[in-house]
């Protein structure tokens, strides 16, 4: 559901009632509402529990899903949008709160990893359906409505019965957060990450199509997100048992060099959609691990007093960003889009740079 969710937006603009000038809000509203769901949601979940704020984000997701299955009305698309991303946002936040509290420290890393690794399986599951099924939105809808609620009655089930988290429960026995240099520097790393992770993603993966090749938007998103979704089933175990430095320092070094490589060959690879998806591709490799390195340095960086918080301020920086330069880069030349996006690359590689220098190893720690 989580993919479903993050690629809904762009495939929609596909869909033959949704006018142009109707794309950018309606691929403006998901990370609005990620955004959103990150911070409200990670506020409520650090107050009133982990469980009671999984089943809200639950149903907002799900409402959010079928609305834009039952539409046919471009407005309401994007509050229908603005809905699921909101439920996604906070589900995310919950999600890795709830895995870190919950999971030894052994198998902490790969239970994130692989779980999370399943929004790319979603993602390429529904480029999958409207690839193969377009020809007709309604059977688009169907299928939409059809996994939302499917996911969602599963969704509810397993969540209604877990219990609520113990390190929860114990949070005011544990102590304040202090500013300190080094932690001032952490917080800055992973906002780093996760704006290279956040827009990096969005530009170079989702939106790519609707802005340069509006022809091929479920053709890109399909293979470039099947690359990260089998990095991380055949990866994941030993993305989640390594440390956290290395497995950062190499995913965003890749997504690095990857980049300026595709700039070196531009035209070429423009020119060619077999060549711009290889590419694509094997950037995503190392975008998986980068975005693994993230999803584990998140949770396992605060205590479970602020976890939700934190991890929904971290984020702060890079939906903000994804926000703005959606109607920044409208406009733009793909000669310009493409050097932006090594920009945001550049930021995630210095961000894997300062937490090397000075976070914390948090593979083996003990998350309170």
């Amino acid at each position: 559901m989580w993919g479903v969710t993050l690629s809904i937006a762009p495939l929609i603009t596909t869909w033959y009632f949704v006018p142009a000038f109707a794309y950018y809000p309606i691929i403006g509203a998901a990370p609005a509402g990620l955004l959103t769901g990150n911070i409200v949601m990670g506020i409520i979940s650090d107050r009133t529990g982990r469980r009671r704020s999984y089943l809200i984000t639950l149903f907002l997701t799900v409402a959010g899903l079928a609305g834009i299955g039952f539409t046919y009305n471009y407005v309401a698309l994007i509050a229908f949008v603005f809905i699921a991303e909101f439920g996604l946002g906070g589900d995310e936040t919950v999600s890795l709160s709830v895995m870190s509290e919950y999971f030894p420290s052994r198998y902490r890393g790969t239970a994130i990893v692989e779980s999370s690794n399943m929004a790319n399986i979603g993602i390429t599951l529904m480029a999958g359906i409207f690839l193969l099924l377009s020809s007709s939105i309604f059977v688009q809808k169907i299928a939409l409505v059809s996994i939302a609620m499917i996911g969602g009655a599963i969704s509810l089930f397993a969540r209604h019965r877990i219990k609520e988290s113990i390190l929860w429960e114990n949070r005011k026995n544990i102590y304040r957060a202090q500013f300190h240099f080094r932690g001032a520097m952490k917080f800055i790393a992973l906002s780093l990450m996760g704006i290279a992770i956040i827009v990096g993603f969005a530009f170079s993966d989702l939106v790519l199509g609707p802005f340069h090749f509006p022809e091929y938007t479920d053709l890109i998103i399909f293979f470039s997100v099947l690359a990260e979704s089998i990095t991380g089933v055949l990866g994941g175990f030993i993305i989640g048992r390594s440390g956290r430095k290395i497995i950062s320092m190499i995913g965003f070094s890749g997504l690095l060099g990857s980049w300026i490589v595709l700039l070196l060959f531009f035209n070429d690879v423009i020119s060619n959609l077999y060549l711009l998806l290889a590419m694509l591709a094997i950037s995503s490799v190392f975008g998986e691990i980068a975005w693994a390195s993230r999803e584990l340095l998140e949770p396992e960086n605060f205590t479970s007093r602020y976890r939700g918080r934190g991890v929904g301020s971290v984020r702060l920086t890079g939906y903000t960003l994804y926000i703005a330069f959606i109607f920044i880069l409208a406009s733009a030349s793909i000669d310009l889009y493409a050097w932006f996006i090594l920009i945001v690359y550049v930021a995630g590689f210095a961000g894997g740079m300062l937490y090397l220098l000075y976070g914390l190893e948090t593979k083996d720690s003990y998350v309170i």
